[in-house]
């Protein structure tokens, strides 16, 4: 069992940030720290949108308040998604340099939760914040594929371009949700010392949101058991296609199947 601090926002209806990451990580048995970004009764388009962002300096209090008591070195993985403005970035990525002096080696994935559908739905300086301060203290990230052509503001239209955008964020380790697309599969890629492995998976038709945060917890819980890369990108994988194999249709994510005991 590992313990990890995961910062990002907390959805009330709808399994998505927080909601989505945290049964995760739990599922295969990992301590979760779940930090709220930001508070929402219902997520984006179910609901009625009621919202409150974490102030930058509450956060940092926050973190600050678990560093005081010791915590940083207790730990063995961070991962952030979504953050409401560039204050609450620098606050956090001030809070993981600090963790990764107390302990070194500790996992960071960055799940640059920013947009989809070619448009950003963060403020642009909470992006490009983002960029500045958290990527370099990722140890992997997981950007879908409009979010690495934001983050290196290049063209990904083909495979020889995604790999270039990757290099070009000087990152070692990235894996690319929603990369390729046809009418049956979904590509996902691991770009990682200089090569590119691709994983298909069954394209699922009216999927609800929520799916990047569910794989990013995934994906890093399978990496805290000690699974490589490639393994740890098939587990999460096949992990995710069952939950939305029973989330067909539905308005927010099915994660019964994450509780099952089958991981």
């Amino acid at each position: 069992m590992a313990r990890v601090l995961v910062i990002s926002s907390h959805v009330t209806h709808g399994n998505v940030g927080l909601t989505a990451t945290v049964p995760a990580l739990q599922s295969l048995g990992h301590e979760v720290w779940p930090m709220p970004t930001v508070l929402l009764a219902s997520r984006p388009g179910l609901g009625k949108m009621a919202r409150h962002a974490v102030p930058a300096a509450e956060l940092a209090a926050m973190l600050a308040a678990l560093e005081s008591d010791g915590s940083w070195a207790t730990l063995d993985a961070v991962l952030t998604g979504y953050f409401p403005s560039p204050e609450s970035v620098i606050a956090a990525a001030d809070a993981v340099a600090r963790i990764k002096r107390a302990k070194p080696g500790v996992t960071v994935l960055v799940d640059p939760i920013l947009g989809d559908a070619g448009a950003l739905y963060v403020p642009e300086a909470a992006a490009r914040a983002v960029r500045a301060h958290l990527l370099p203290l990722a140890t992997i990230a997981t950007p879908n594929l409009f979010e690495l052509q934001w983050l290196a503001q290049a063209a990904v239209d083909e495979r020889a371009k995604i790999e270039a955008a990757v290099a070009g964020l000087g990152m070692p380790s990235v894996v690319v949700t929603s990369a390729e697309e046809t009418a049956d599969s979904i590509a996902t890629l691991l770009v990682a010392s200089g090569r590119t492995i691709a994983f298909q998976s069954p394209r699922h038709p009216d999927i609800p949101n929520g799916t990047g945060d569910v794989f990013a917890g995934l994906l890093l819980g399978y990496l805290l058991h000690g699974q490589d890369q490639q393994s740890a990108i098939v587990s999460a994988l096949d992990a995710l296609d069952g939950i939305l194999a029973e989330s067909v249709g539905r308005p927010v994510l099915r994660l019964s199947s994450l509780m099952k005991g089958e991981r």
